[in-house]
């Protein structure tokens, strides 16, 4: 049952990894609303929130390649009547710990965000948000 559970967590986390890097695929050389673009941020504040968002990506994008190459072990295993549940159950584990890197990578960001912007900004951005 916990492999099961597991299992969904870590298909769900994918899919939206997955599904967050379609949609940027698929709006190609389109820009996305810039979320900071009102707040009317120096230019040391917009060069480290852009620094922080490309770090952000490139590490999200090596998370999400990992997962898929998690996600093939395990499917591997799954349908493999000889593979015992103690692999299945180790694979999951490293696909729990991808996906927990994930979410430091997306709290590191946030964080950033708290640094660099003002108590008023962060108002604001909390505001735009809703």
């Amino acid at each position: 049952m916990r492999v099961w559970k597991r299992l969904g967590i870590g298909l769900l986390t994918t899919t939206m990894l997955i599904g967050g890097g379609m949609a940027s695929a698929q709006q190609g050389p389109a820009k996305e609303a810039d979320p900071f673009q009102k707040l009317g941020l120096s230019a040391g504040q917009r060069s480290k929130l852009d620094t922080a968002k490309k770090d952000r990506m490139t590490s999200l994008s090596a998370t999400q390649q990992k997962v898929m190459g998690i996600r093939q072990k395990l499917m591997a295993l799954v349908v493999d009547k000889k593979a015992s549940d103690r692999e299945i159950d180790r694979v999951v584990d490293e696909w729990a710990t991808a996906d927990k890197e994930a979410l430091k990578t997306e709290t590191k960001f946030y964080k950033t965000i708290r640094q660099v912007l003002t108590q008023e900004q962060l108002t604001k951005l909390s505001q735009d948000g809703k």
